[in-house]
């Protein structure tokens, strides 16, 4: 019994195919486009810029 209960099952999906990735979640923060220190100098100039929509 325990072993009908242990088999893995999986419905009948045609035609899904997904690709094996991991997807990124969208980030509310620009990429890092320059180096930390000189970003960290900027950011303690002019302040954190504003949020991007």
């Amino acid at each position: 019994m325990l072993l009908v209960i242990a088999e893995p099952r999986v419905g009948l999906r045609p035609g899904r195919i997904e690709p094996r990735q991991r997807k990124r979640r969208p980030k509310s923060f620009p990429l890092l486009t320059k180096p930390r220190a000189e970003a960290r100098e900027e950011v303690r100039l002019n302040g954190h810029p504003k949020k991007q929509r």
